[in-house]
Parts: structure tokens; sequence; C-alpha cells
């Protein structure tokens, strides 16, 4: 949990510690963006290190916060602050570091507002009925990341955003994938309720972390649209800053091939939640600089670079 009590009295840090700082809270979490993060040029970096630890530290007071204080209050206290940072003020590193990062990449405030959203969601809906419904959350959480992404990496056509959407509710769901079993442990379902019904699978069983030949054929659904959504995204790389390719095409691999490992474990995501170790990213890294021509949505872990068979469920994008 990234809210430390030492945290609340530290001392002002000034800019370059703040953005150190900010690069620190990426690392601890050994995050799957923070290898793609290391290939961005030092101020976008800084930049993409100041937006992803404000993010996470509202994401963590939403899902993992256990103190006594007030989940709701604590919310409003970050989006408070992130009011702030558009006046140019901050008091916390990760703060100090969004007030210039905000300033120097004209990122817009309704992203970070719309990911403060998402995560008040997250207090209050526990189910949701169909894709439609999950599509609003994917867009809150997820999507408003990749408008700031995109802000701070470049852009040369609106374009970008749509296919920056495609990629963000990709990951978005691969993480939505790979945290059933944990999401079952609070009490969460984010598969939609009306796919399970489809697939004869119900909430109980999920709760229960049963798993049978319905669950296989829902996961092989839920698997096929998001790597559906990976090959949608794959023309953004073109469509932004140079410097800013190959750090969104490892990005992007490492979340394909987290999909890939929850294959791999027969879509045992109650007993072993899909991660890929720092030699399998290195590699991934290597690849992506020895075949420049392959976008993130076909290469894989195996030297073939090929891209894993798609399952023959039709998904409905």
């Amino acid at each position: 949990m990234v809210l430390a009590k030492k945290e609340l009295k530290m001392k002002k840090m000034n800019l370059e510690e703040s953005y150190v700082y900010c690069k620190d809270v990426a690392k601890k979490f050994d995050t799957n963006f923070y290898l793609g993060f290391m290939f961005l040029p030092r101020e976008k970096r800084n930049a993409v290190f100041a937006a992803y630890a404000f993010c996470r530290y509202v994401d963590d007071i939403a899902d993992e916060y256990k103190g006594k204080k007030d989940v709701k209050e604590l919310i409003q206290k970050w989006e408070d602050d992130l009011d702030l940072c558009y006046d140019g003020i901050g008091y916390h590193p990760i703060t100090i570091a969004l007030a210039d990062a905000v300033r120097k990449y004209k990122i817009p405030k309704a992203p970070f507002k719309g990911l403060i959203k998402g995560c008040k969601m997250d207090q209050t809906i526990k189910r949701y009925n169909n894709f439609k419904e999950l599509l609003v959350y994917c867009d809150s959480v997820a999507t408003t990341i990749s408008t700031i992404s995109l802000h701070i990496f470049g852009y040369n056509t609106k374009k970008a955003i749509t296919y920056g959407r495609y990629l963000s509710i990709g990951l978005q769901l691969t993480n939505i994938l790979r945290d059933v079993g944990e999401d079952a442990k609070k009490g969460r379902i984010y598969l939609p309720l009306d796919e399970l019904e489809k697939f004869n699978y119900t909430e109980s069983d999920l709760l229960k972390g049963v798993m049978n030949e319905s669950f296989f054929s829902l996961m092989k659904f839920q698997v096929k649209r998001a790597r559906d959504y990976y090959c949608k995204a794959a023309k953004l790389v073109n469509l932004i800053n140079e410097d800013a390719r190959l750090a969104t095409k490892l990005m992007g691999a490492v979340y394909v091939n987290v999909l890939d490992e929850i294959e791999r474990n027969n879509f045992d995501v109650f007993n072993n939640k899909a991660q890929l170790s720092k030699v399998h990213k290195m590699l991934l890294a290597a690849k992506m600089l020895l075949s420049p021509n392959d976008d993130f949505s076909t290469i894989s872990k195996e030297t073939s670079l090929q891209a894993p068979s798609l399952t023959s469920y039709k998904a409905d994008l």
C-alpha cells in the first residue's frame, strides 16, 4: 500500500526530487508499464511517471486502503490536490511533479477527473450487467490514462485518440482477466453478467473459483475479445511521435504476453496470477529492438515471434 504514514510528515521536495519519487513509485510496484516507460526520452519519462504515480495513489486508495479514514474523503483530497496542480501548486512530491508535467505537456484535467470517477465507481458498483456497462468503466479508468499518455507522447492525428482507446480497453480487459480471482475474493465481478449467463456459468461459480467447461468457454471468449482490441489498436504506433513508439509497442507487447500466460495457465486465474518475470520483459524489449516492424498485437514470448492462435468465438466489439 502506497499510503505510508511517514509520507504524511515528509519534508517538501524540490521538482527533481519529486520526479525521482514518482519514478520510485512505479519501480516499487514493478508495473507492467515500467519497462516501457524507461524507453521514453527523459522529460517525457518524468511526466509519465508523475501521471502514473497520481493515478496509482488514487487507485490504491479506492482498492486497497484498509485504514480508519473514510475512503471517499481520501479520494476527494486527491481530487482537490489535482485542482491545485492546475493552478501550479503542489504539496506532495507527486503533485509537485504533476503540476510541472501538466503545464509542460498541456495535459487536460478531464481525463484525471475521469480516472477519479472510475475509482469512485469501484466503491459502489460490484457488478456489470453487460459489456456496454463495462466499457463505461473501462473508459473511466483506462481510456483516460491513454489520453493523458498521448498528450505526453505527442501524436500527429486525432485518429490516435481512437486507437489509443482501443489499446487502453485491451489493457484493462487483460487486467480484469488476470485479476478475476483476486476480485472474486473482494466480492467483485467485472465480467459482464449476461456473458456469464450465455456460457451457463453463475456468479456463485465464479465466487467459488469453479473451473468447468462453461468457465473455459467463457474465458476463451474474454481473451479473444481482448486480443481483438490489441489488433485494432496496432495502428496507434505510427500515429504517435517517433520517440515514444518503442515504449508504446513494448507496453502493448507485455500485456499481450500476460494474455499468453493466462492461456498457458489453462485459464486458472483463481490460483495462478499471470505475471511476467523481469527476464521475460527484457526478452520482449530485445525482440522489439531486433524486430522493429513487429507490433504489440503479434509479438509473443516464443522465439518464432508468431501470434498465439485466436479462438473461434466471435467477440461483439
